[in-house]
């Protein structure tokens, strides 16, 4: 019998996105899952009256996963920095 490989911490990514302005406007970073959930609530109701934002609750092992498959989150990263990613 195999050992199973260490499973990776799923960090959550809490992100308010501007479609307007294109800009983030915030993202916290949370370890825990149950908390992520109800912080995502909380600024799903500071920002409800507001159609221009999204809120959106990402998980990941790392930043940089994130920045690779949502890049639009992130329009402070060059193009050349993300195809280095996926390469």
């Amino acid at each position: 019998m195999t050992a199973a490989a260490p499973r990776s911490r799923t960090i959550h990514f809490l992100i308010a996105y501007d479609h307007d302005t294109r800009q983030r406007i915030r993202m916290e970073r949370l370890s825990d899952g149950a908390r992520a959930v109800v912080a995502y609530g909380e600024m799903e109701r500071e920002y409800e009256h507001n159609r221009r934002v999204e809120v959106v609750l990402l998980g990941a092992d790392s930043e940089e996963a994130i920045r690779v498959t949502h890049p639009n989150y992130f329009d402070d990263q060059p193009l050349d920095e993300l195809l280095d990613l996926v390469r």
